[in-house]
């Protein structure tokens, strides 16, 4: 059953298509900074008609029109207000129907239907060491966009791509190589470009003392089998590993240049293959195989990209590292040629992390901090509450003071205490089941919150359409908060039965979007603290 802020949407789009003829530009809807001006407001007739201010206003007005003939019983009144804003205003009696259904239904009170079939690829470090702390942003936004994604009736798969080729782990190779050397006693040069750290000399031991049949696939998976333990240890699990050499091993590659070779969109040129990106909007034409045959890490993506779409996903998600931003146009090109629309892919840039703390953290395992060290040292909670405190394309300061700090100052912990505080409520009530109760006047802090909870809704689809998990943060950030003095200012264990189990309901409500959240964040919800 759909939700007050549902049925707008869903009234707003049906009406753009049906009287404009339109495509609805998404999201539909805001939740206003003031109270005064509704509890949802809507610029899309500003946004259908930015270039037409005569036809605005008049826009705005059909959109009113359709709301009130749809809604009339759950909208206490609608403003049309210059130059275009609709600002609609619940009733009452609708926001404490909506109490009750989402009691009864939970969770699924605030889930929509939006079939379509996604995949999210992330973190995709190169096989050559374990996981950093930055790393680890990635893993969780990821993890997150996957899990909302999903909450909307998405079908997510979580894809990793492993790129097991190329002249990082030719480097790497020669590093463990090294090593092996340097154990069996024989003098070996320097390689100041060679990777460092405990886990290259607990390689050469193993297989010095093992001698396994490939040193390469040794090594890679021994290193995989890393990756893996620092992600299982954030609850990350992925739906596909991809080998970049399997691909080119399956002939993908020399499929992918074959076929634009065939559309004409590539050309030869001092013995290389090039693809013209420039027709596309790329700023330059970019090689797929060099003149001694191999091919680019380009041409390889291009293959991947392609094997994605081939697989049926309508939109492909990619999570890369902030050295990876002068990629993007050239990408876009590639998926272009490819017969497809730029925006069935979305390219999502996670900037860099650095650690905050009075506290050292050891590089014993090489130049980076690792995620195992920080999920040591703070839990996995906090470690993925804390990656998401920043908008993606913002650098990340992560706090370890705060992030193991008991204290309202840790907004994981008064969240937590939040959620934590109702679960007591409930203990001391005695009561396991609640009884929803409405009658009576609601007091002004009851109604603000009450509010407060529908807005759930805006702040998943923001997640959803902007890709950008802080939003969640930020609304259970604002909930905790408008509890903590509702539970302050109003007494909710009072002697007034009605009142009682009205305010009781009301908590309930309020615990049931706090561990939503939480679990859609991946962190646990508290009952005791």
């Amino acid at each position: 059953m759909r939700n007050l802020y549902q049925k707008i949407s869903q009234v707003l789009e049906t009406t753009v298509k049906k009287e404009f003829s339109l495509t609805p530009p998404c999201p539909l809807w805001e939740i206003p900074k003031d109270e005064k001006f509704g509890d949802f407001s809507s610029m899309i007739a500003l946004k259908l008609f930015h270039n037409q201010k005569d036809e605005v206003l008049k826009a705005a007005k059909r959109f009113k029109k359709a709301l009130e003939k749809e809604l009339n019983l759950e909208i206490k009144k609608i403003e049309v207000v210059n130059p275009g804003f609709i600002n609609v205003f619940f009733s009452l009696s609708a926001l404490r129907d909506s109490l009750k259904k989402l009691l009864q239904e939970k969770e699924n009170f605030f889930k929509v239907k939006r079939e379509r079939k996604v995949l999210i690829e992330f973190v995709s470090a190169n096989p050559t060491g374990p996981l950093s702390i930055a790393h680890g942003r990635q893993a969780v936004v990821g993890d997150v966009l996957a899990n909302v994604c999903e909450f909307f009736g998405n079908k997510v798969e979580r894809e990793y791509y492993i790129n097991d080729e190329g002249n990082q782990i030719v480097l790497l190779l020669k590093s463990v190589e090294r090593q092996i050397r340097k154990i069996k006693g024989e003098e070996v040069s320097s390689l100041p470009e060679g990777y460092q750290g405990d886990y290259i000399e607990e390689i050469a031991k193993k297989i010095v003392k093992q001698n396994p049949p490939d040193i390469k696939t040794f090594t890679l998976d021994y290193i995989l089998n890393l990756i893996k333990k620092d992600l299982s240890s954030l609850e990350i699990k992925f739906t596909h590993w991809v080998s970049q050499r399997e691909l080119m091993e399956l002939g993908k590659v020399e499929e992918v240049i074959q076929f634009l070779r065939g559309k004409g969109k590539t050309y030869e040129k001092e013995g290389a293959i090039w693809f013209a990106s420039t027709l596309w909007g790329d700023d330059k034409d970019r090689v797929l195989r060099k003149e001694d045959t191999q091919f680019t890490y380009f041409a390889c993506d291009i293959a991947y990209h392609r094997n994605k779409l081939e697989r049926g996903f309508d939109k492909l998600i990619n999570l890369w590292g902030p050295d990876h931003h002068g990629y993007i146009p050239r990408l876009k090109a590639a998926i272009k040629a490819l017969g497809n629309k730029e925006d069935v892919l979305d390219i999502i840039i996670i900037q860099i992390v650095k650690l905050k703390s009075k506290r050292k953290m050891s590089k014993r395992k090489g130049t980076a901090i690792l995620l195992s060290d920080l999920i040591e040292k703070v839990g996995k909670d906090a470690a993925r509450f804390y990656y998401l405190t920043r908008r993606n394309s913002s650098p990340l300061e992560f706090d370890l003071d705060l992030a193991i700090k008991s204290s309202f100052d840790n907004p994981l912990y008064y969240i937590q205490y939040a959620h934590a505080r109702i679960c007591s409520i409930f203990r001391k009530a005695g009561i396991e089941k609640i009884e929803f109760e409405e009658d009576g006047d609601w007091k002004k802090e009851e109604i603000s919150l009450l509010r407060k909870l529908f807005q759930f809704s805006y702040w998943l689809d923001r997640v959803y359409y902007s890709l950008e998990p802080v939003f969640l943060i930020e609304f259970l950030k604002n909930v905790a908060t408008f509890f903590h003095k509702f539970y302050e200012n109003v007494p909710v264990l009072c002697q007034d039965r009605k009142i009682r189990l009205r305010r009781l309901s009301l908590c309930e409500g309020v615990r049931i979007v706090l561990a939503c959240g939480l679990n859609l964040l991946g962190i646990k919800p508290l009952s005791k603290m």
